[in-house]
């Protein structure tokens, strides 16, 4: 799996693609302009500098994203990837609005847009050509995970539309088609305007530490499944470029050791990083309330009653036995589980002096009395109460001289 530096410097090669992309172009433009002394052609080579620029911000901003945390910048410069998306936006704010300008100047002065086949050719190939490269872009950001990737793909796609619907409003104007040219000029700066400000929103979004709710929701949803995790306090999301950085308080049982808790908070890093590509994850524990079943008289009343069960060996008893349960029986004979449960013996007598002792939240001390026995069990929460140790012994008696 790439690390979040090699899909970065993978990254670069979009915008070096775009480059490439915009250079043939201008100069496609450019040259047949002016043997075709198309004054149309060449105003619009000119400004396919500013994606060429564009474009070039977007390298500059990949290339500083990829350096490594310092001193300085302890997060490391994932956030230079957020910046070069927002400078695109403004990049395509610039065009749209010129471009919105001139559509209004048109539509108020009633001129239509010039003759100019050659400019009608040049641009359905100019469409094709950035189409090929808005869908490698696009293809690229999403194995990448890029962000600032994704916004220049947008903007390819935005140059190929705005290609084909000049190419169509100069077809309108063939045929004397006022309402096409029109509304070819409104669909191309709507367009425009609608990405850059789509760019503008995620990239400013995420620079002002901005995060998805529903995205953390899905993290609380899979955290919860783990079954020492009692309740995910809080949470807070960052995004570095592509990397999302979290701040999670969860709540865990108090009678939880450090290890234990320290192997959860591990359990929960794993989970984000393999189902969710979390790329850092900083884990707070607190103590939670204790649950139900550890609460001391729901405790008490439940053991009562499982201690009577596999006396009398109810059906599914064998489901409250740990599997290294080990007996000793009042000859001193000593079984494990699959011993203790093939003996036919049961007591339906009734149990007397029923006493438990806490040695901890998790284990239990039984004590009590049955058929001048005594009877003596240790119990243990995991998940659920198991018994894993039983014990019979004679009552002792008072001799009298």
């Amino acid at each position: 799996m790439s690390t979040p530096e090699e899909n970065l410097r993978l990254a670069k090669r979009g915008p070096i693609v775009s480059i490439v992309a915009y250079m043939v172009i201008t100069l496609l433009k450019l040259i047949t302009g002016y043997f075709l002394n198309s004054s149309s052609l060449i105003a619009d080579g000119f400004n396919n500098l500013s994606d060429i620029l564009g474009n070039v911000v977007l390298l500059i901003g990949l290339h500083l994203a990829s350096k490594p945390a310092d001193e300085d910048h302890r997060f490391g410069h994932w956030k230079m990837e957020d910046l070069s998306s927002l400078i695109t936006s403004f990049i395509m704010f610039y065009i749209g609005f010129k471009v919105l300008f001139q559509t209004i100047e048109k539509i108020i002065s009633g001129s239509m847009t010039p003759l100019d086949p050659e400019g009608a050719v040049v641009g359905v190939i100019s469409a094709a050509i950035m189409y090929g490269v808005y869908l490698h872009n696009k293809r690229l950001s999403q194995r990448v995970k890029s962000s600032a990737l994704l916004a220049a793909s947008k903007d390819n796609l935005s140059d190929a539309v705005t290609s084909i619907g000049t190419s169509v409003a100069i077809l309108a104007a063939s045929f004397n088609l006022v309402i096409i040219d029109r509304l070819a000029a409104i669909v191309i700066t709507y367009f425009i305007l609608k990405t850059a400000y789509d760019i503008f929103i995620e990239s400013a979004f995420s620079l002002s530490d901005g995060f998805d709710q529903k995205e953390l929701q899905k993290y609380k949803e899979a955290i919860l499944k783990l079954p020492k995790v009692s309740n995910v306090k809080s949470q807070r999301g960052r995004s570095y470029g592509s990397n999302i950085y979290l701040d999670i308080v969860v709540e865990m049982n108090p009678d939880l050791s450090v290890y234990e808790s320290h192997e959860v908070t591990e359990q929960i890093e794993e989970i984000l990083r393999k189902e969710f590509s979390v790329y850092d994850t900083d884990v707070h524990v607190e103590p939670g309330a204790i649950p139900e079943d550890e609460i001391w008289d729901n405790v008490y009343r439940k053991l009562y009653k499982a201690e009577k069960t596999i006396l009398a060996k109810i059906p599914d008893y064998e489901n409250l036995i740990s599997d290294d349960f080990y007996l000793i029986d009042v000859d001193g004979h000593s079984y494990n589980k699959s011993e203790m449960t093939a003996r036919k013996r049961h007591y339906m007598s009734k149990i007397e002096d029923f006493e438990m002792t806490s040695i901890s939240q998790k284990t239990k001390l039984i004590t009590y009395k049955l058929d001048n026995m005594t009877h003596t069990s240790i119990w243990r929460h995991k998940e659920n109460w198991f018994l894993v140790f039983h014990q019979i012994t004679p009552q002792a008696t008072n001799s009298q001289d």
